[in-house]
Order: C-alpha cells, then sequence, then structure tokens
C-alpha cells in the first residue's frame, strides 16, 4: 500500500511538473511574441522620427533658402538704388564728383605706395 502511495505521489509529481512546464512553455512563446510586437513597434517609431527630421530638416531648408532669395533681392534693389543716386548726383555736379575721384585716386595712390 505504501508502496502504491508512494507511486502514485510520483506519477502525480510528474504529471504537476509536466503542467507545469507545459504552461511555463506557453508563457515562453507568449513573451516572444510581445518581444517581437514590441520590436517592430519601435523600428516603426525610429522610422516615423526619422522621416519627421527628415521632413523637418526640408523645410526648414527651403525656408532659409526663401530667406536667402528675399535678402540677396534687397541687396540687389539697394545697389541699385545707390547707383541710381550716385548717377544722379554725377550729373547734378559734374565737377564735384570729378573732384571727389581726383582726391579719392590721390589717397589710394598715397595708401598704396607707401613702403
Amino acid at each position: 500500500m505504501a508502496e502504491t502511495n508512494l507511486k502514485d505521489v510520483q506519477s502525480d509529481a510528474k504529471k504537476a511538473a509536466g503542467r507545469d512546464t507545459d504552461a511555463l512553455a506557453d508563457q515562453i512563446d507568449v513573451l516572444r511574441r510581445d518581444l517581437a510586437s514590441i520590436t517592430e513597434l519601435l523600428g516603426d517609431i525610429g522610422v516615423r522620427r526619422k522621416d519627421e527630421t527628415v521632413a523637418a530638416a526640408r523645410d526648414r531648408m527651403e525656408r532659409l533658402r526663401r530667406e536667402g532669395e528675399a535678402r540677396w533681392s534687397d541687396a540687389q534693389n539697394y545697389a541699385h538704388e545707390t547707383q541710381d543716386e550716385l548717377l544722379s548726383a554725377i550729373r547734378r555736379q559734374p565737377g564735384t564728383a570729378i573732384g571727389i575721384a581726383v582726391a579719392a585716386g590721390f589717397l589710394a595712390g598715397l595708401i598704396t605706395s607707401r613702403k
């Protein structure tokens, strides 16, 4: 009888261990699937962040290009206006313009001839 009880206990223990092993294997499978899902999600987040960063950089580059073109256009307009004003002043007072040109040439000659 004691031997039968021992065999029953051993048999029950083996069955319980088998059930525990099966349950543990099922939990490991669930964890693997969860880990695969998390890995995929992190990959998607990384791609989305990269795309957002690239789009933001392109937007900023385009905005800076437009600002640069606008500033270049303003500088060109200012240069043309200044040129028109100088030409107008030369036409109004040609003698003064020649005198200023001679003085500027004389000063440039003095500065470059010093050794």
